[in-house]
C-alpha cells in the first residue's frame, strides 16, 4: 500500500501540469462504463429540479420509516441518523435554492451529497446486522434522484454550459483553481499516508483510506486541456470532498481511538471543502435551469419506484422524527452493529467501488441488503418470496412485462452501442440538446 501512496503522491504533484497538457480527453477507472442501451423512458413525466428534490425528501422519509429496528439511542447508529438529519436539512436548502434560483441549491447540494455518501457508507456497514430491512431500497433511491440532479443541474453541468460547452476556453482563475488543486492533492496523500499506517488492517478503518486513495486516483486521471475536462475535473473533486468528511464523521462517531490519528486531515477537509466552491454560483447565472425537464430518464421510475409508497402524512411524521435527533441522547450500545463494525473486511485493492458506492450501485442486489439477487429469496425485502411474488425487485412493474422490455433494451443495445461515462454531465447535456 505504501508503494500506491508514493505514486500517487508523484501523480498529484504534476497534475496541474498534466491535466491540460493532453489534447484527447478521457476518465478511466470506476467511471469508464460499458455500452448501454439506447434511452428508454418508464412509467413518469419528465423530472424537473423540483421534482428530483420531492424524489429525494420522500426517499429519506421511506428510510426513516423503515428503519425501526435501527435503535436511534445507539451509539453504533449516530452516523445513520445523522446522515439523514443532514441529508434532510440539505434538501431543504437544495429546494429553496431551486425555488427561488438562489445560491442556496449549492449549499443544499452539498450537504446532501455529503450526507448521502456517510448514509451509504453506513448502511454498507450495518446492513448485515438488518437482513430483513428495506432501509437500502431507499437508499438506492435517493443517490438514484440525487444523481439525476447532479447529471442535469449540477455546478459540473452549469460550468461546462457557461464556460461554451465543449469547444470553451478556461479562464484564468480556473487553471489556478486547478494548480492550487493539485498542491491540495500532495497535502491530502501525504497525510493519508500517516493515517492509513495507523489504521487497523483488514477494518473499515483502512477500507475507507483506500477508498480516498482510489478516489483521487480516479481524479488525477483525468487528462485534457478543455472545457469539458475541468468540469469532470469539478465532479470528481466533489466526489472526493464528500467521502473525506462522511468518512470522518463515520471515523469520529464509531472509532473514536483512531479518531485521534485521523484528525491529521483536518486542514485537507477544510481546503478542500471550500475550493471550487466560491466561484461555483457564477456559472448558474444565465441559465434557467427551473424550466428544464429532462428527456432521457431512462428507467429513474423503477430505480425511485418506493416514492410512491410514502404518503403525506408520513412525510410530515417522519421529516419531523429526522429533524429531531440529537446525537447526545445516542448512548445505548447495540452490539449486533457493533459485531459487524468489528468483523474482517474483504480488502480489495483493485476495485475502484468505494463502500458508500457499493449500496448506491446495487445492479445485482435490488434490495441493497448485501445479499446478491441469486442468492436472495426476497429480492425487494417485502415479505414476499420471489416465487410468489409478481415484482420481485419492487419497481412497479410485473415481472413478466420487465422481462420483455429487458430483452427489448438488449436488442437495441446490439444495434448501438456508446460508451457511457458517469463524469458528472449527462450525455444529452454535454451535446447541448436538454439543458
Amino acid at each position: 500500500m505504501k508503494s500506491q501512496y508514493i505514486l500517487l503522491k508523484t501523480v498529484a504533484v504534476v497534475a496541474s501540469l498534466s491535466l491540460f497538457g493532453i489534447p484527447e480527453m478521457s476518465v478511466h477507472g470506476k467511471d469508464a462504463k460499458k455500452a448501454t442501451a439506447k434511452a428508454n423512458n418508464k412509467k413518469g413525466a419528465a423530472p424537473t429540479a423540483a421534482s428530483l428534490v420531492s424524489d429525494m425528501k420522500a426517499s429519506v422519509v421511506y428510510i426513516a420509516k423503515n428503519a425501526k429496528d435501527i435503535n436511534p439511542k445507539s451509539k453504533q447508529a449516530v452516523p445513520f441518523y445523522s446522515s439523514l438529519k443532514t441529508i434532510n436539512e440539505g434538501l431543504d436548502q437544495l429546494g429553496e435554492g431551486v425555488a427561488k434560483r438562489s445560491p442556496d441549491l449549492l449549499k443544499g447540494l452539498n450537504a446532501a451529497g455529503q450526507g448521502i455518501t456517510e448514509l451509504s457508507a453506513t448502511w454498507g456497514m450495518i446492513r448485515g446486522a438488518h437482513p430483513k430491512s428495506s432501509v437500502g431500497r431507499g437508499v438506492i433511491s435517493l443517490s438514484a434522484a440525487y444523481d439525476m440532479f447532479v447529471n442535469h443541474f449540477g455546478p459540473s453541468v452549469a460550468s461546462f454550459k457557461k464556460g461554451g460547452g465543449k469547444k470553451g476556453k478556461l479562464t484564468a482563475a480556473e487553471l489556478a483553481l486547478i494548480e492550487k488543486s493539485g498542491v491540495q492533492l500532495e497535502s491530502l496523500l501525504g497525510n493519508l499516508e500517516k493515517v492509513g499506517a495507523k489504521a487497523k488492517p483488514k477494518s473499515y478503518q483502512q477500507r475507507m483510506v483506500l477508498d480516498l486513495v482510489a478516489l483521487s486516483e480516479q481524479l488525477v486521471d483525468i487528462d485534457g486541456d478543455g472545457r469539458l475536462a475541468y468540469s469532470k475535473y469539478q465532479y470528481q473533486w466533489n466526489r472526493l470532498q464528500y467521502a473525506l468528511n462522511a468518512y470522518s464523521n463515520i471515523i469520529q462517531a464509531i472509532y473514536p481511538d483512531y479518531y485521534t490519528t485521523w484528525q491529521v486531515l483536518g486542514t485537507d477537509i477544510n481546503s478542500m471543502t471550500s475550493l471550487f466552491y466560491s466561484e461555483a454560483w457564477s456559472y448558474y447565472e444565465s441559465w434557467d435551469f427551473t424550466s428544464v425537464s429532462i428527456e432521457n430518464y431512462e428507467s429513474y421510475y423503477e430505480e425511485t419506484s418506493i416514492v410512491e409508497s410514502i404518503t403525506e402524512s408520513e412525510e410530515t411524521q417522519f421529516e419531523e422524527s429526522v429533524e429531531s435527533y440529537e446525537e447526545t441522547s445516542a448512548t445505548e450500545e447495540d452490539s449486533e452493529d457493533e459485531a459487524e463494525f468489528e468483523e474482517e473486511v474483504e480488502i480489495d485493492e483493485e476495485s475502484d467501488e468505494s463502500l458508500f458506492e457499493e449500496v448506491e450501485d446495487s445492479d445485482c442486489d435490488e434490495d441493497g441488503d448485501g445479499v446478491e439477487d441469486e442468492e436472495d429469496a426476497d429480492d425487494d425485502n417485502d415479505g414476499v418470496c420471489d416465487e410468489q411474488d409478481g415484482d420481485d425487485d419492487g419497481d412497479g412493474l410485473e415481472d413478466e412485462e420487465e422481462d420483455e422490455e429487458e430483452e427489448e433494451e438488449e436488442d437495441e443495445a446490439e444495434e448501438e452501442e456508446e460508451e457511457e461515462e458517469d463524469d458528472g454531465i449527462a450525455d444529452c447535456c454535454e451535446g447541448g440538446c436538454c439543458c
